[in-house]
């Protein structure tokens, strides 16, 4: 999600985290959580408030909760549309295939990509199982299986004798 939205629902759960509280939250730099604040203070989406001669509050003003809200809606949005468009590319890449396809391996790391192939999956119908590993492929029937990725790098290792599409390259 957006550095911005992350610093902003920092502030909206808590507004007596110092700089260092936030960045160790969000994952972002003490120095880009230090020149987003000073950002969103002159966007008047942050109030700052002394609380003594050294410390500082940071206030979400209603014009911050809106635009966090904002954020939030745009993140969705986009994540429905990909969502969508994944589920169209698996559908393609099925129906391209020359011999009806019976089940679908998905291989990669069981994450959020995983979870939206394997819901695109139930709804064309097909079974689909999942690995983690190439070996956990080795002896496979390809006939009628459809292997399905989503990885690219150097932790990615392709399978021998087996074809495998990368989901990502049908985006």
């Amino acid at each position: 999600m957006d550095s911005q939205y992350a610093v902003l629902d920092c502030l909206q759960r808590n507004n007596n985290l110092t700089q260092r509280d936030i960045a160790r939250y969000t994952g972002l730099s003490v120095g880009g959580v230090n020149l987003l604040l000073k950002k969103m203070v002159r966007k008047g989406l942050v109030k700052l408030e002394k609380v003594n001669g050294r410390s500082l509050r940071y206030i979400l003003t209603p014009q911050g909760l809106a635009e966090k809200t904002r954020l939030a809606y745009q993140y969705i949005q986009s994540s429905y549309q990909q969502i969508v468009k994944t589920g169209r590319a698996l559908a393609e890449v099925v129906a391209a295939r020359p011999e009806p396809v019976a089940r679908i391996i998905f291989y990669g790391p069981s994450d959020e990509v995983l979870e939206i192939l394997k819901i695109a999956a139930g709804n064309l119908h097909i079974q689909h199982t999942t690995v983690a590993a190439a070996a956990d492929l080795a002896g496979i029937d390809g006939h009628g299986t459809l292997v399905i990725t989503w990885q690219a790098g150097e932790e990615y290792q392709q399978p021998q004798g087996i074809e495998v599409v990368n989901i990502i390259n049908r985006l």
